[in-house]
């Protein structure tokens, strides 16, 4: 389902000559409804890794196949069509809008292609999925009325709303306390199997690593296969 051969990605040096390498030589396979969790200390290249795989960004060398399509040869609408149809983020702050309730929030990737699908049938998929994180009472509640792992749940769902083959999910409990991360690494393991979603997770915590299973390392740039913990 998702393929990366030989991927770098470089940076230009600024105050230096020549190029600051971030990704040297990815190679890595992500199959359908499989998980994979990215480790490494900050600064190694988690962050951009992900925006690559979820067509943020390309890479300066290799290839990314998603479905057999290598991104690098798609225009930006196709990209942006792949992003919201079949690519779902989460993000170590929720992004929610502060104005719209839970559910308007939930609905807002669906706004894109609004002819694609009933406006009966995102609405009843919204609601099921809320009421499936244990937030069905709180619907029509604003962000600034719910807690942090609340905030993080709805941000979860709505990057599930539009069914995608893949979820991408950056440090989803950096900034959570402990009860609210072991919950988010519960909902995370139980949608994965039963959206049938591929899942990348990339994380400092070494729990959520271990919750989720199979655990590479990104290090010096390289990525290093440490198996299942």
């Amino acid at each position: 389902m998702l393929e990366l051969i030989n991927v770098a990605k470089n940076y230009e040096s600024p105050g230096r000559t020549g190029q600051l390498c971030v990704l040297k030589d990815i190679t890595l396979k992500v199959e359908t409804g499989s998980s994979v969790v990215i480790v490494g200390p900050s600064g190694s290249g988690k962050s951009t890794l992900l925006n690559i795989i979820g067509a943020l960004d390309r890479p300066s060398a290799g290839k990314v196949l998603f479905d057999g399509k290598d991104l690098a040869a798609l225009g930006e609408i196709e990209l942006a069509r792949i992003r919201n149809r079949q690519i779902g983020f989460v993000f170590q702050l929720h992004h929610l809008l502060p104005q719209c309730t839970v559910l308007e929030n939930v609905l807002v990737p669906t706004l894109a292609e609004k002819n694609r699908v009933s406006k009966k049938e995102v609405r009843e998929r919204a609601v099921n999925l809320l009421e499936r994180v244990g937030l069905k009472d709180w619907m029509l509640y604003r962000p600034g009325e719910l807690s942090g792992g609340q905030r993080q749940r709805v941000a979860v769902v709505r990057a599930l709303i539009n069914r995608p083959k893949l979820l991408l999910a950056d440090e989803p409990t950096g900034s959570l306390d402990e009860a609210s991360s072991q919950n988010i690494a519960d909902l995370l393991v139980e949608l994965n199997r039963s959206e049938d979603v591929a899942m990348i997770v990339v994380t400092h915590s070494v729990k959520l690593a271990e919750r989720i299973g199979h655990v590479m390392e990104l290090s010096d740039g390289i990525l290093t296969d440490k198996g299942r913990r």
